[in-house]
């Protein structure tokens, strides 16, 4: 599927473990907390919890593939950097709790090891599991690496 290694999902937490409230971001306008929580909301969307409009769909199905076997393909260390962030999963709110945020993207990445079968994403349809905890993954290392923790 890709040239790369990804880490494990314990690796990763492991080096969210690092990660506090004063970290500064390598590029980017998100605080520590923005961040924890935008990695769980894209979690939520990759879960099918967060609903988007039918146009995000049928480009989804239509020409998602496309994106997808390019992320597949892409160390997470060289994605772009401020790419177009989907609104439901944009975090504006300045005042978030730092430890709350960690502490619910950690257990909801813990929870992806019990994920199993197929999984309905409200974008790309109908997804292997595997294909949503490595994207998810994938896209949490991205972040990992805005602050520095890889």
């Amino acid at each position: 599927m890709s040239k790369f290694s990804l880490l494990s999902i314990e690796e990763l937490i492991e080096k969210l473990n690092f990660i506090n409230n004063d970290s500064v971001p390598k590029w980017g306008v998100m605080n520590p907390s923005q961040m924890l929580r935008h990695c769980s909301k894209f979690i939520d969307l990759y879960l099918g919890k967060i609903t988007v409009p039918f146009w995000y769909k049928y480009f989804g199905v239509t020409i998602g593939k496309l994106f997808l076997r390019y992320i597949s393909k892409t160390n997470p260390l060289n994605t772009p950097k401020n790419i177009r962030t989907e609104k439901s999963i944009k975090i504006s709110d300045t005042s978030l709790n730092f430890e709350y945020e960690k502490d619910v993207l950690i257990q909801k990445l813990r929870k992806l090891n019990t994920l199993k079968g197929p999984i309905h994403h409200p974008i790309y349809g109908k997804m292997k599991s595997e294909q949503v905890i490595f994207l998810i993954i994938h896209h949490t290392t991205h972040h990992c690496n805005q602050f520095g923790l890889i």
